[in-house]
């Protein structure tokens, strides 16, 4: 597997200065990044350059789900630029009676990744397991007829606070995974408080023997807010390399 870190850790200082953060990331030993939402005010072409230049590779690029319904969107010719060409989404909203608006865009959004060889992901908070007539709401949109080809991009964190079991939700869609999100949380109840991996209570260990398990090809480190993500990202990424 390799090893990935999610640039919302970083959006801050991003923000602030784009290539000088992305060339820090580089020196922490990530293998590649993913992206979120913001590419420098580059062009695809230049992302692409800039990306060959500080010897990172892409593992993928989050974006809005309903930009992504339209085929024309500039989101996929940053996809297409970057290799491999992943693309995810996320959505928060009321999951237990709008799973059915979230379905149909995710296969408008999959009709387009296909004809465009595209490989497309949800990416998963908490919310999507509230029980719909009795099934986790995320299990109506994942096994629902037409949506096979949608990939899934488990994020262990939000999966243990939604009262799920990482390692058997990895394996339960376990050739629809590519990537898998590391995230540690310290209170469940709260998603304020992500943690550097193996600080908090999310069984990471188990995660990442069932990634391993699937044959994984990236483990994305990520956390929403930290008083240094620099440091946090450098311990993160020592500590999946320790399992």
């Amino acid at each position: 597997m390799k090893y990935g870190v999610q640039l919302y850790n970083f959006r801050t200082a991003l923000s602030e200065d784009f290539k000088g953060t992305m060339k820090e990331i580089a020196k922490i030993g990530f293998d590649g990044v993913e992206f979120a939402f913001n590419f420098g005010g580059m062009s695809p072409d230049e992302i692409a350059e800039f990306m060959k230049e500080i010897k990172l590779e892409s593992c993928g690029a989050m974006f809005h789900g309903a930009a992504l319904t339209n085929a024309d969107d500039i989101a996929w010719e940053y996809t297409k630029k970057l290799a491999p060409p992943a693309i995810s989404i996320s959505a928060m909203v009321d999951f237990a009676n709008k799973w059915q608006e979230i379905l149909d865009m995710c296969l408008a959004i999959q009709k387009n990744a296909e004809a465009k060889n595209v490989i497309f992901s949800y990416h998963n908070h908490w919310a999507e397991y509230d029980l719909a007539d009795g099934i986790p709401a995320m299990y109506r949109i994942l096994d629902a007829p037409g949506a096979e080809k949608i990939f899934v991009e488990p994020d262990v964190c939000w999966l243990t606070r939604a009262g799920m079991d990482p390692a058997s939700y990895i394996r339960k869609y376990a050739d629809r995974i590519k990537q898998v999100h590391f995230k540690d949380i310290v209170v469940p109840t709260d998603p304020g408080t992500t943690a550097t991996l193996g600080t908090g209570i999310v069984d990471l260990k188990s995660a990442f023997a069932a990634a391993k398990e699937i044959n994984a090809e990236w483990l994305i480190f990520e956390q929403d807010n930290s008083a240094d993500p620099f440091q946090s990202a450098a311990d993160s990424l020592a500590y999946m390399k320790s399992l």
